[in-house]
């Protein structure tokens, strides 16, 4: 393709904003009829620090596998079990991905120069650190869970077992460090989505045969339930990573130059959402007693809140379009009907309706909190820029 030299000229303020230095490649691409202009992107920069810094904790991590299971004398490995390649990956992988993680998440949150984090707050950054130690642990336990189904009664000996353990431990730190220098506040909606789905999916999947549909879907949080401790720890992390998500997309709002009472008054609202959700895995629904009635109350404080929302929406959320009102309109509609046919008609059980309700309502909230983060990232600011032909 035969090029045609042009000069562009750029604004000043533009220029600093986006720290372009003299002799700068940038990119330059049509899309819808639109140009856009962006840095130039070192492809590979990430995956080069990565590779330069995970094999440290890898391989202390192997060290001690393989020291361990030779001095209790286990010359022979089971992939799962008790004692076991998973059991080590599950410990030791979730310990070094977790350090790796938290080093360089902190060091990224501290360099001035990354723009990534500027939007994550330090009150914010324990929950983020947490939500990710939590996510690896579920992906470690789900698929070795799936591990298990594959290769039941698989074993190996000590040497080839600290092979595989290096390989597992290897790929945790280098998909950990590359998320820590790869994150940006944006993840903080696809991570809130990760926690709670994942968990209460791993829940489910525990108690399989507890049978929980038979019950109820608060069933799984109940001392009945097999490690109900992950469903109801689910919740309320889901709730801190609300909390922190909201405090990030309201402090953006504002420097958008959107305020006002409405807003204020959709801050807080969604605010108790996040704390009503809480106390739903803070207080688990075990019995008749004080717990259950604060379960309860928790759960329709939770409900209330969320119709108030879908019915205030259009007057408390700036630039709510038409199609995000009906959206939510249809939402309210469908829990209105599930709600009918659970109460009235009985052709819902317990079982379905919760399911129903929580799917709808926290998709809904997923909406809401995506509408409000394209708010936060819409600019005003139009430069006016020159291109002369040479």
């Amino acid at each position: 393709m035969k090029d045609t030299e042009y000069q562009v000229n750029l604004p000043e303020e533009l220029v600093e904003e986006l720290e372009i230095a003299d002799q700068d490649t940038l990119f330059l691409k049509a899309e819808n009829q639109r140009i856009i202009i962006e840095r130039k992107k070192k492809p590979f920069e990430i995956q080069e620090i990565s590779l330069r810094w995970f094999l440290l904790p890898v391989i202390i991590s192997s060290l001690l596998f393989f020291v361990s299971f030779f001095y209790e004398n286990h010359y022979q490995i089971p992939m799962t079990g008790e004692l076991s390649i998973a059991s080590a990956v599950s410990i030791l992988g979730l310990l070094s991905g977790s350090i790796s993680f938290i080093v360089f998440f902190i060091k990224e949150k501290k360099n001035d120069k990354n723009s990534n984090l500027e939007g994550i707050h330090w009150r914010n950054v324990p929950t983020v650190i947490f939500s990710y130690i939590v996510m690896l642990l579920l992906i470690i336990l789900s698929f070795f869970w799936l591990i298990d189904m594959i290769f039941e009664g698989a074993s190996f000996d000590i040497y080839t077992a600290t092979v595989i353990f290096f390989i597992f431990t290897a790929v945790i730190n280098y998909l950990m460090i590359y998320s820590a220098l790869s994150f940006t506040s944006s993840m903080l909606v696809n991570l809130l989505i990760f926690v709670i789905v994942g968990g209460v999916f791993f829940a489910m999947l525990t108690n399989s045969q507890s049978r929980w549909w038979q019950h109820n879907f608060s069933f799984l949080g109940t001392n009945e339930a097999v490690n109900s401790w992950q469903f109801n720890f689910t919740l309320m992390l889901s709730a801190l990573l609300m909390v922190a998500l909201i405090d990030y997309l309201f402090v953006n709002l504002k420097k958008n130059n959107f305020s006002g009472y409405p807003l204020l008054v959709l801050r807080v609202l969604l605010t108790l959402v996040a704390v009503s959700l809480g106390g739903v895995g803070f207080f688990p629904n075990n019995g008749q007693g004080q717990l259950h009635i604060l379960h309860t109350r928790a759960a329709n404080l939770l409900v209330l809140l969320i119709v108030v929302l879908i019915i205030g929406i259009k007057w408390l959320l700036p630039k709510v379009t038409k199609e995000f009102l009906l959206i939510s309109y249809g939402i309210a509609a469908a829990l209105i009907v599930a709600n009918f046919l659970f109460q009235r008609v009985g052709y819902f059980s317990l079982t379905v309706f919760e399911l129903i309700a929580f799917v709808l309502a926290f998709s809904w909230i997923l909406l809401l909190l995506q509408h409000i983060q394209k708010l936060t990232t819409t600019s005003d600011a139009i430069y006016e820029i020159t291109i002369k032909k040479i």
